[in-house]
């Protein structure tokens, strides 16, 4: 992985881009819009929540109480794993197009997800389906245990410095991993919290607010 992610830079390098690198799921895809509608059907919903009510109580699969049981935990890794799950993911609406609008402003460099390697294929089906920028896909270690995914991205995210001037992404927890003298902005996807004084951690309510603060930095 350190490879890839070297000789990736160094391609940028020497075509002189600097870009933005952009997460995947609940940022460009909604996946856990996917996943609610599925478990629901398979494991019941004794809250009766909507998918919209669910998410905004729960954020993430592994915060939903009723769906942490041996069945409905392996149907959930199988999906992690699927590539023809990853191709018919719905997408975020507008994102494709606002991304677009993004990359003539800042290229977008890389995707970062910490989804498994196993599942590039369906998920760069995914992007060319919704026209998005083409751009290397940097997927985690398979055998990379799935709740050190986000330690993983930061990781990632700093080698690839200053090649990506940062990475748009709805994770705040990613924050918490960066080295504290990263000089890389993070544009937080659906976020309105603001995060010390930090000035290149920046919320962004929705895709055009994105869109707006990526003009306002004027990072190249």
């Amino acid at each position: 992985m350190s490879k890839l992610i070297d000789e990736l830079k160094t391609n940028l390098k020497n075509k002189n881009i600097r870009g933005l690198a952009l997460d995947i799921d609940e940022t460009l895809s909604l996946t856990i819009g996917y996943w609610v509608e599925n478990l629901q059907l398979k494991f019941g919903n004794p809250e009766n929540l909507s998918v919209q009510e669910l998410v905004f109580k729960y954020r993430f699969m592994q915060n939903v109480p009723f769906w942490q049981n041996e069945e409905a935990l392996n149907w959930m890794e199988h999906a992690r794993k699927s590539n023809k799950v990853q191709e018919i993911l719905p997408l975020i609406e507008n994102a494709n197009v606002i991304v677009g609008q993004i990359n003539k402003i800042v290229p977008i460099c890389a995707y970062i997800t910490i989804r498994s390697q196993s599942v590039i294929p369906g998920t760069k089906k995914w992007l060319k389906k919704h026209g998005f920028p083409d751009a290397p896909v940097i997927a985690k270690p398979n055998d990379l245990p799935y709740e050190n995914g986000s330690r993983w991205k930061a990781h990632m995210l700093t080698k690839l410095y200053p090649q990506a001037i940062g990475i748009i992404d709805d994770n705040s927890s990613l924050i918490d991993f960066l080295p504290k003298d990263y000089k890389g902005y993070v544009f937080l996807y659906n976020n309105s919290e603001i995060y010390g004084k930090n000035k290149k951690v920046i919320p962004c309510k929705n895709w055009n607010d994105v869109l707006l603060k990526v003009k306002e930095c004027k990072m190249i």
